[in-house]
Formats: C-alpha cells, structure tokens, sequence
C-alpha cells in the first residue's frame, strides 16, 4: 500500500496529477485545493491513500494527514465512495467539515457535488460518534495564525465537547469579547463564564 508520495508533478489534467517519484509516474486523484497548489516541474508532497477494488486500485492524495483521516473516515460511511468523500473535502476544510458534523449542519455538506439530504445526514451520524471523543480531548487548544475565525472554530468545537448544545456553543462564542483579540484558552474561558459555567 502507498500512503505517502513526494515528487515531481509531471502533468495536471482535471482532478488527477501525475506525480514522478524515482522514475514512476504516480496517477493520483486529487482534490481542487492540492490542483490549486500544484504546478508542472514543482516538488509536491502528498498523503496518499490507496483505495484497492477487484477491478482498480486508484491513489488519492491529500496536503495534509487531517485531511486524508477525513477522507478515510467518509468512505467507511455507507453509500460515500472515494469520489464522494473528495467531493466533499473540495468543498469544505477539515475544521469547517468537522464542525458541521458535530453541529449536525447538513448544509456544508450537502454543498458537494452528489450529496443529497439523506447521503449528509448519514454522514453526520456515522461520524459524529468518532469526531466526539476528539473534540472532547483534554489538553490546551492551539492558537492558530488563521485569525479570529479559527480560533472561533475551536472555542466551539471545545464547548461542544464539554457538553455544549450546537446552539449554546455558538451563543458562547458570540458572547467573547473579540476586539481583544483573545487567543484560544482566554476566548474559551470568556465563553465559559458567559454561559455560567
């Protein structure tokens, strides 16, 4: 099995790349945010899993390992194929992905091409159960450079997993004062004490 690939992007043609790696030319599906990246004659590195069929084995490749446990996760989801599940990392990151599913929000998900209503509520209760337990682990929240708006993604994913409805993590976080700028732990705590905890 292949599951990881660094090397030469040789030709990008819709959502697959050729990727040299000592001499093999590696045909990997990608999603539009690796196409985006990648250039001809550029080095790229990629997370890869390989998905093995009776009739194909076929690569897919991803920037980061949270985005390839996210793929891998969609496509234990009864009816989400590989082509599916890259449809929907396309659409949604992995932090927008994962709070929509613990928030149970069928509309990002439902925003990928060939996701109805029925397909993203499955989604959401299969892997809600798996996301929990994550979101609830102990251990300081990491301040990100991506601003206000990721750290307002993991004050909420923190509060859900401390119990939290979707509704009154949301009014916690609402209830931050952000002009401070506060970095993750004191927005946590500002939203705690908002909601009387």
């Amino acid at each position: 099995m292949i599951g990881h690939l660094r090397g030469t992007v040789l030709r990008i043609a819709g959502d697959q790349l050729v990727l040299q790696v000592g001499g093999v030319g590696y045909l990997v599906n990608v999603a539009p945010r690796v196409r985006e990246r990648a250039r001809p004659g550029q080095e790229l590195e990629l997370h890869v899993h390989t998905h093995v069929r009776e009739d194909q084995l076929a690569l897919f490749g991803f920037l980061t390992l949270e985005e390839l446990q996210l793929f891998e996760l969609l496509i234990q989801v009864d009816g989400v194929g590989p082509r599916v599940a890259l449809a929907i990392l396309g659409i949604n990151s992995p932090d927008v992905l994962r709070q929509a599913i613990l928030a149970e929000e069928v509309g990002p998900i439902r925003r990928a091409p060939g996701v109805g209503v029925r397909t993203a509520q499955k989604v959401i209760i299969d892997l809600k159960p798996k996301l929990e337990p994550e979101a609830a682990a102990p251990g300081p929240i990491r301040p990100s450079a991506d601003g206000d708006g990721r750290i307002r993604s993991q004050v909420e994913a923190a509060l859900r997993g401390l119990g939290f409805s979707a509704l009154e993590a949301r009014e916690g976080v609402d209830a931050v004062d952000w002009s401070d700028r506060p970095d993750a732990q004191q927005a946590l705590a500002a939203a705690l004490r908002a909601l009387g905890r």
